[in-house]
């Protein structure tokens, strides 16, 4: 068991069974009886993270069940640390329907925790993250709600391995989308964005995205982009996002 430095907070390292076979994963959350809430966490290209940890045990401290699946698993092993070069290259080869079924195992996963109310799972990520939760909103119709940190709305260049954008999914989308951004992210221009968001407002959708001034790219994760007002800021949007949309209840109660 990880220690989360806080006696609320049961925080570990857990094994899921996915399409392909088992994969890596870390869950925190409330030490009571619940039901609360559950989120996937979606890490970013370096994996799970120590920020990516942070994430999962501050979602635990305000009412959620926070998992993480390692989408390494496949490629490097359920226990694969993150923040490495070899994480960072072997998550540029994950193709998105791969993605998608290893997030479908954390779904499951989390719908079977006693702890967790079934019917009140939303995703949220980072970067590559922030992009799979995009995705994954269009993808699993029992995602309530989304929340993307950076993540790029239109890419790059199409593939086999990514063959659609999130701006392209955007109909299939059904949970309200939330969006934290920056204006001087070298990777995600903010035209791009705006583009992300007309779209969403042209097919009625709930969402609400926010551009921060001054705010580099990762500008949530401490080092040298980290934004203190952006991040704090965003995180409040977060939590209340979850608190809106997906069903909370009083402890022991259903």
């Amino acid at each position: 068991m990880h220690n989360a430095d806080n006696p609320d907070v049961i925080a570990e390292y857990v094994q899921l069974e996915g399409e392909n076979g088992t994969l890596g994963g870390y869950l925190a959350k409330p030490a009571g009886k619940g039901p609360y809430p559950g989120v996937l966490v979606i890490h970013d290209i370096y994996g799970i993270t120590d920020h990516t940890k942070k994430v999962a045990q501050d979602l635990a401290k305000e009412g959620f069940v926070g998992l993480s699946v390692n989408l390494v698993s496949r490629s490097l092993g359920i226990d694969f640390p993150g923040g490495s070069d070899e994480v960072k290259e072997s998550l540029k080869q994950l193709a998105d329907a791969d993605a998608m079924s290893d997030l479908d195992a954390g779904l499951a996963y989390l719908k079977k925790e006693p702890v967790v109310f079934t019917n009140s799972v939303g995703c949220m990520g980072f970067c590559m993250g922030g992009r799979f939760s995009l995705l994954f909103g269009a993808h699993n119709k029992d995602i309530k709600a989304v929340v993307a940190f950076y993540g790029p709305p239109i890419d790059k260049e199409v593939s086999p391995k990514y063959p659609q954008a999130a701006i392209d999914l955007v109909p299939e989308i059904e949970a309200p989308v939330l969006g934290n951004y920056g204006t001087e992210d070298h990777v995600i221009p903010v035209e791009n964005v705006l583009k992300f968001e007309e779209k969403l407002r042209k097919h009625n959708k709930v969402f609400d995205i926010k551009i921060y001034p001054g705010a580099k790219h990762g500008f949530h994760k401490e080092g040298p982009s980290y934004h203190a007002e952006a991040a704090n800021d965003a995180w409040k949007r977060t939590i209340n996002w979850f608190k809106k949309y997906l069903k909370t209840y009083k402890q022991g109660k259903t």
